[in-house]
């Protein structure tokens, strides 16, 4: 055995011993949480329709199979149907669809053929529905439908042309999904948009009620919830429409920095007139999400209701933050009119005029980026690559011991290690508990369920109804209901094709318990832990906020030469990074430490990048809204100013892109540049510059020397 196998094996036992030292048992019998609020009936009902027309049809035609057939397309095509927003949820459809005829067609042929083949077959997939987690929620969860359709075909072998009359049923009902989902535009025309603007000014307001609590902590790091739906409009919005509402996503992100603002003044200033500023913020802003979220006829009294408050949001001239809420309360002026001609705006779309929407079906660039992000994750050393190779391991020696063994629906072994086997510890761990619970549950009341309903086909079908429509509805409350739920629905469908409830029930139970039991060997013999992979995230955290606060730099130095949407994009880029960091945090906490990087080291850099975060809200607030690249915006810096901002943004982006080194290797970083001497120039000479910069920048420089000093001391040799 060489040095380098025995560390590596000496590792996997010491990664073993810690994983059973720290794995919380107890914690394997918390069904919880369940979530009630997210209930969700109108989504269930659509859903659940496209489920079950195609079994009515079939019994109403005396081809209750072909329906059954359809209804199994159309299942997992409804759970595609939650990833995206408009036309990015039908996208999801399309793709779950027709991978799902293909796989279909491939079970169900090579099981009649050549069984031995499904084991090729089957690490295929699963390489394949690995490597997709890359991809994003959306298509991960279209291409995880694939070998749900592959291994349920291959239970009922089938020649080509009756796999093809098969694969052609199974396409058509999930395509009747994503023609329930366009429907659904026609009934929904700038509701789901509202609602996601009123979401995100209730967000706001509920910020601004905490600083007049004398709570001055940042804002959330996570995106407006406008900004989801406005990047997927409802295709039947109208135009005007439109418009408004992304003034309105813009205007939410500014009035967000100003709030920041306001917040660092008040803490070094807590005095009675800035926390009445906050106040008079938060009510103004929850009368703009009531006025939001009311239907049009109550609109018209809201708008009353604002243009009243407007006037009375006045600032105490000779307080310190008097630019702050000044420009605060400018911005929710700006928002009430923009509220009032969106009330009086038509309210229906131009004849003849088409509108375009920033997202639309999958185009050749975006099939081009899906390209390249797999492409760029085949490596197995990364969290993606390795999750592929061991997902397509684990299946596929599934695979072979059913064949090996004859498993009466063994395939429920290998469909439960594609569902439970996920790239964390602990989706694995518990997501594998849950599945096998939710499934013992629904198998006996699946059973029970068919029986009752036997030997009427109407009953069969009142009986799926009311099991996918649960499902549906409990998909966000709880997995081990939901599991149950679906468990119930497939013991039904699966006796409508004539195999029998009970022993179907129980093979399902038990297949169920041994493909938990594999999924969890697998992660354990391989697994990947966070602590070797949020390195990464933590080091591209580090560098979006650089290139963020270098970009704010400049662009208040040199007015109208950075566009406002690029500024737009980095602050996304930042928050996404920021978000991605705080939830590795939390998985770190639930796996076995992994030093240098321990779940404290990772809070700590969490910590600090929030308050860097947080001035950075307070610097884009100083960048002029409507920049333009003609002249210099009034306020605008001096050339000596600007060339000390340039310095000052040269030298704090430096200093970032060592200290992203630093965490990517989990070395000490080496030495960075003196930010604060940098910084004191813009403090000892004369200056134009907003007042406020002085200490907006001194915290940049304070935020990116605590890091210095907390990556020194953690990551020091021992």
């Amino acid at each position: 055995m060489t040095n380098d196998q025995r560390r590596w094996t000496h590792s996997i036992l010491r990664s073993s011993r810690s994983y059973l030292a720290r794995f919380q048992w107890r914690k394997l019998w918390q069904f919880g949480p369940f979530r009630w609020g997210d209930v969700a009936p109108r989504r269930a009902i659509r859903v659940a329709v496209g489920a079950m027309v195609p079994l009515s049809v079939g019994s109403a035609c005396g081809h209750l199979d072909y329906g059954a057939f359809a209804s199994l397309g159309a299942l997992p095509a409804g759970f595609a149907s939650f990833q995206g927003v408009t036309r990015s949820r039908v996208t999801a459809v399309a793709v779950a669809s027709a991978g799902m005829a293909v796989s279909t067609f491939v079970g169900a042929a090579t099981a009649a053929a050549a069984p031995w083949l499904l084991v090729p077959v089957v690490i295929l997939w699963g390489y394949g529905v690995g490597l997709a987690v890359c991809l994003g929620p959306r298509l991960s969860v279209a291409a995880i439908q694939w070998p749900v359709a592959l291994l349920i075909a291959i239970g009922m072998p089938l020649g080509p042309t009756d796999a093809a009359l098969r694969a052609g049923l199974v396409l058509a009902g999930g395509l009747f999904q994503g023609v329930l989902v366009a429907v659904s535009w026609a009934f929904q025309r700038g509701d789901p948009e509202r609602a996601a603007l009123a979401e995100s000014y209730r967000i706001l307001a509920v910020y601004a009620s905490g600083l007049a609590a004398g709570h001055f902590g940042p804002p959330s790091s996570m995106a407006f919830p406008a900004a989801a739906a406005l990047a997927d409009p409802n295709p039947l919005l109208p135009r005007t429409a439109r418009l408004y509402y992304l003034d309105l996503l813009e205007q939410a992100e500014r009035i967000r920095a100003s709030l920041a603002a306001l917040a660092e003044r008040a803490a070094d200033d807590p005095s009675e007139a800035a926390l009445r500023s906050a106040a008079d913020a938060a009510r103004a802003l929850d009368l703009i999400a009531g006025t939001l979220r009311v239907g049009r006829g109550d609109r018209a009294g809201r708008i009353r209701e604002l243009n009243q408050l407007l006037p009375s949001l006045t600032v105490v001239p000779s307080a310190s933050r008097h630019l702050a809420a000044e420009a605060l309360f400018g911005q929710l002026r700006a928002v009430t009119q923009s509220v009032v001609r969106l009330h009086t705006a038509p309210g229906r779309m131009p004849v003849g005029h088409a509108v375009s929407g920033p997202v639309v079906p999958p185009t050749q660039d975006e099939i081009g980026w899906a390209a390249l992000t797999l492409r760029a994750n085949l490596i197995p050393s990364g969290e993606t690559g390795r999750h592929a190779v061991r997902l397509a391991v684990a299946a596929g020696l599934a695979e072979v011991i059913v064949q090996a063994t004859g498993l009466y629906e063994g395939r429920w072994v290998v469909l439960t290690i594609f569902l439970v086997l996920k790239p964390d510890y602990t989706s694995t761990v518990y997501r594998s508990i849950q599945r096998a619970v939710g499934t013992a549950v629904g198998a006996g009341l699946g059973a029970a369920a068919a029986w009752l309903a036997h030997p009427s086909s109407g009953g069969l079908i009142v009986a799926a109804g009311i099991a996918v429509a649960a499902a549906y509805a409990l998909f966000d409350v709880n997995y081990v209901i939901y599991s149950s739920f679906l468990t119930v629905f497939i013991v039904i469908l699966l006796d409508i094709f004539g195999l029998p409830a009970d022993t179907t029930a129980v093979a399902r139970l038990t297949n169920t318990a041994i493909g938990a039991v594999l999924a969890l060997i697998a992660y354990s013999v391989w697994p990947t832990w966070e602590g070797l992979t949020a390195q990464e995230k933590f080091a591209r955290l580090v560098e979006a906020h650089s290139t963020y606060a270098a970009a704010l730099l400049h662009s208040v130095a040199h007015p109208g030469q950075t566009d406002p949407a690029q500024l737009r994009g980095l602050q996304a880029a930042a928050r996404r990074a920021r978000t991605d960091a705080e939830a590795s945090s939390d998985r770190l906490a639930d796996e076995p430490q992994h030093p240098p990087l321990t779940p404290t080291v990772a809070r700590t850099l969490v910590a600090v990048v929030t308050r860097l975060a947080h001035t950075e809200l307070s610097l884009h607030a100083l960048v002029p809204p409507q920049a333009t690249a003609t002249g210099r915006e009034e306020g605008g810096a001096r050339d000596g100013d600007a060339d000390r901002l340039d310095a000052l943004a040269t030298a704090f982006s430096t200093a970032m892109i060592s200290l992203a080194e630093a965490v990517r290797t989990l070395q000490p970083p080496g030495p960075i540049p003196p930010l604060r001497q940098v910084q004191s120039a813009l403090r000892d000479r004369p200056t134009v510059l907003d007042p406020r910069l002085l200490q907006i920048t001194d915290n940049l420089v304070d935020a990116a020397n605590t890091l210095e000093d907390v990556l020194r001391r953690h990551l020091a040799s021992p």
